[in-house]
């Protein structure tokens, strides 16, 4: 007999196929649902245990405190960065410079807890800003490498200035160069 197909049904193949169906029918159904399962089971276990491996190698790593921090809530929420722009400095460069002019605006960008102490130094600022940068020539302003490093020591002489005592953290955490310009 052919099927529709157009494959030839065997004696052999339909008593097969029908052997496979009575077996689904019976015991075997209970196979086709419970394998699937067992699978999906040994899987979580297997999570769970990739899961309480790792969490067992950072407790050995970093302590029991950083474990429990896990799983408490930070009770400190921090206010976002706070930009404050610093009034345009125009200052006269070294002697021997072609450029005698200096024009530069920044702005800082601090943590908003911050932001008070860095109004209330805006004087000392502006000095240590004023003498840092009376003591530069063009050479020292040429290409984008001599505008990072002019950015990061005033960012650190900035920190300098604001930190507390113990020094742990920066007070300013970025300096923007709104403009610049020499003549």
């Amino acid at each position: 007999m052919i099927t529709r197909f157009g494959m030839a049904r065997t004696a052999a193949g339909t008593a097969a196929r029908d052997d496979v169906l009575n077996r689904l029918r019976g015991s075997g159904r209970i196979l086709v649902i419970a394998l699937p399962v067992a699978r999906l089971l040994a899987g979580i276990a297997a999570l769970g245990a990739v899961a309480a491996a790792g969490l067992g190698g950072y407790w050995l790593a970093a302590g029991t405190q950083a474990v429990e921090q896990l799983w408490t809530r930070s009770a400190e929420i921090t206010p976002a960065d706070a930009v404050v722009d610093l009034p345009e400095l125009v200052v006269n460069l070294r002697r021997d410079t072609p450029s005698r002019f200096l024009k530069i605006g920044l702005s800082l960008t601090v943590a908003g807890r911050d932001r008070q102490r860095l109004e209330q130094a805006m004087p000392q600022l502006t000095d240590s800003l004023q003498e840092f940068l009376r003591n530069l020539d063009q050479d020292d302003l040429d290409g984008s490498a001599g505008l990072h490093r002019l950015r990061s020591e005033i960012k650190r002489r900035f920190n300098l200035i604001l930190s507390d005592p113990a020094g742990r953290r920066d007070v300013v955490t970025d300096v923007l160069l709104r403009s610049l310009l020499t003549q």
